[in-house]
């Protein structure tokens, strides 16, 4: 039996609303918004990022992602550089504040997550783990997720030694 799309984004609900409860009171404590977060995640991943690259991976605005570095930069989280290739060009990256910053969240998101699956029998999170990993499996076969990292879920690299599925929970 299929679920239906109702049943998806019920799921799909349930599992922000954990990830965003979990980091809550973490993103207060550093002031900082869940969107500048996500963006500070994005540029710890990616090294670096230009404006526009930052602004689709957010899928924001150019505009609005400009606004985000420029608070972001006033927090002394990110630092500009002009791009060697192309000095018209600015690349953002990650100020150590930053990354100590990332490095003190990282967990949250997955604690509350876990809180959750500790609750589940061992049969439970195998039959979740293999339905989750026949989804993504087959969402990548569509063009626009192609470049999902199927390990880690972020954008995939060209040079990943895990390009495979995660085999379990």
């Amino acid at each position: 039996m299929l679920p239906d799309a109702r049943l998806l984004r019920v799921f799909h609900s349930v599992v922000s609303r954990l990830l965003s409860d979990g980091l809550t009171p973490e993103l207060a404590a550093h002031n900082l918004s869940v969107t500048q977060y996500r963006a500070l995640q994005y540029l710890a991943h990616a090294k670096q990022s230009d404006i526009s690259g930052l602004a689709t991976a957010l899928a924001t605005s150019v505009p609005a992602a400009t606004k985000l570095v420029d608070r972001l930069q006033a927090a002394d989280w990110v630092a500009r550089h002009y791009s060697v290739i192309d000095r018209r060009q600015t690349i953002v990256t990650l100020t150590e504040t930053g990354r100590s910053v990332i490095n003190q969240l990282a967990g949250c998101e997955e604690a509350a997550l876990v809180e959750i699956l500790e609750r589940l029998t061992a049969q439970e999170r195998e039959q979740l783990a293999a339905g989750m990993q026949a989804f993504s499996a087959q969402a990548v076969k569509s063009s626009a997720l192609q470049d999902l990292c199927l390990y880690c879920g972020e954008d995939h690299m060209a040079n990943c030694p895990l390009d495979v599925l995660p085999p379990s929970l």
